[in-house]
């Protein structure tokens, strides 16, 4: 029996239920830290403060510390958004080519056992 169960972002159609796929447990955990991640602060209506905000910094000149400061920011939103995952770690690489690879490994708080990352890659395309 699953412990915890999100709405599919996709929205896809059940063929069996006729009703919207969900995902689960350690997959719903992952969509709700991709979707932390990738809102932009004051994207979310009466809650301007949810969001990592990526794309506001994507074009500021590179430095080492506002990776780190990034880092310990997204850590932060995801603590307080997504009661579900322990952070372990969040790794951020910049290109200087305008993208940045962006590597978050948790565990969910039912197993911290399991570990899972996500690695993602934000930028101008």
């Amino acid at each position: 029996m699953s412990r915890f169960k999100d709405i599919d972002l996709y929205l896809s159609k059940n063929e069996i239920t006729n009703d919207i796929n969900y995902k689960f447990d350690i997959s719903a955990i992952s969509q709700s830290i991709k979707n932390i991640i990738l809102t932009t602060k004051g994207e979310k209506l009466y809650d301007p403060n949810f969001g990592g905000d990526l794309y506001s910094l994507l074009y500021e000149s590179y430095n080492p510390l506002l990776l780190r400061v990034l880092e310990r920011t997204l850590q932060a939103q995801i603590q307080l958004e997504e009661p579900r995952a322990l952070v372990n770690s969040i790794n951020i690489t910049d290109s200087t080519l305008g993208y940045w690879d962006i590597r978050i490994v948790y565990s969910p708080v039912f197993d911290q056992s399991i570990t899972r990352d996500i690695t993602l890659t934000i930028g101008s395309e």
